[in-house]
């Protein structure tokens, strides 16, 4: 096997992992090749809940509500590798993102994590994540999370229906700034 990747889970009872549909529009399975990435995805959460992005490879989170790491990762969770043969990166996805088009793939290893966070500051002590606690910043990121319209609006117009509803459902004091944005 040349190379492995990585899925993180919420559920410790996966046998084999099969393709949805996410914000790509695309019936894939998601993996990356960095253990770090696939650690955050052991929480339940969204772009309304952090910002993550990379500089230079190394994964950068935003926490972007006061409390949000201790709630969504102070809890279980499950790393799977998997074969990443039949994994690519394609441009449309985050750069530390890849996608297999296969009907289904077994895990070949599955380590389970007694409490997420505890694992994720431990990756950031050995400085393989930085992470912004709320309410601190990236430069350029702003404090109201206007970064997201942008986003949400362009999810709505590929067809991701309800995604300004959940948008302004979390952050109703963007409704005016959305709306300018919508009619532009």
């Amino acid at each position: 096997m040349e190379k492995k990747v990585y899925h993180g889970s919420t559920s410790g009872d996966i046998t084999k992992l099969i393709p949805h549909k996410s914000t790509h529009q695309k019936e894939c399975i998601y993996a990356t090749d960095n253990k770090v990435v696939a650690m955050l995805y052991m929480g339940n959460w969204n772009d309304l809940d952090f910002r993550l992005f990379s500089v230079s490879g190394k994964p950068e989170l935003v926490e972007r509500r006061k409390g949000l790491l201790k709630k969504i990762y102070d809890k279980p969770g499950y790393l799977y590798e998997l074969d990443g043969r039949t994994f690519s990166h394609y441009d449309y996805l985050w750069s530390l993102e890849v996608i297999s088009f296969a009907k289904e793939l077994i895990p070949l290893n599955k380590t389970f994590y007694p409490n997420v966070l505890n694992g994720i500051l431990e990756e950031e002590k050995k400085g393989n994540i930085v992470i912004f606690r709320y309410p601190n910043r990236p430069k350029g990121m702003p404090i109201d999370n206007a970064d997201l319209i942008d986003k949400f609006v362009e999810f709505e117009n590929r067809g991701l229906k309800g995604a300004i509803k959940d948008l302004l459902k979390v952050y109703p004091e963007l409704a005016i700034k959305v709306e300018e944005k919508i009619k532009k």
